[in-house]
């Protein structure tokens, strides 16, 4: 299979960081190797208090969402350079969409109606 986004010999980059609580502090760009063909971005949420972000090159990616007891671990994979940037920093459009219609009906209706 021909993989038009990659041009020969190169390889793919990736935002890289390790356990950083902010997605600013996970700008550091990996080259990846010819093998790691994703980046993967892990994000630990301990309910109520913090996320936990980490970030890099992985040859085995794989999507996983886990829900513990104090918190919950989520898994994200994609294959195009720098895609693993967003880490709740940068929302999607159809996210953002989504999060601006849930705040506007909760304006619409008010505290009252909820």
């Amino acid at each position: 299979a021909i993989d038009l986004a990659l041009q020969p010999g190169s390889t793919l980059q990736c935002y890289s960081c390790k356990a950083q609580v902010s997605n600013q502090d996970c700008r550091n760009v990996q080259n990846c190797t010819q093998a790691q063909t994703q980046c993967r971005t892990e994000r630990i949420r301990a309910v109520g208090l913090l996320t936990v972000i980490s970030k890099g090159c992985s040859s085995d990616c794989v999507e996983d969402t886990e829900n513990y007891y104090v918190g919950k671990k989520n898994v994200t994979c994609c294959s195009t350079d720098l895609c693993n940037a967003s880490g709740g920093h940068r929302l999607q459009p159809a996210t953002a969409l989504g999060l601006l219609t849930t705040l506007s009906s909760l304006l619409l209706w008010g505290p009252g109606q909820l």
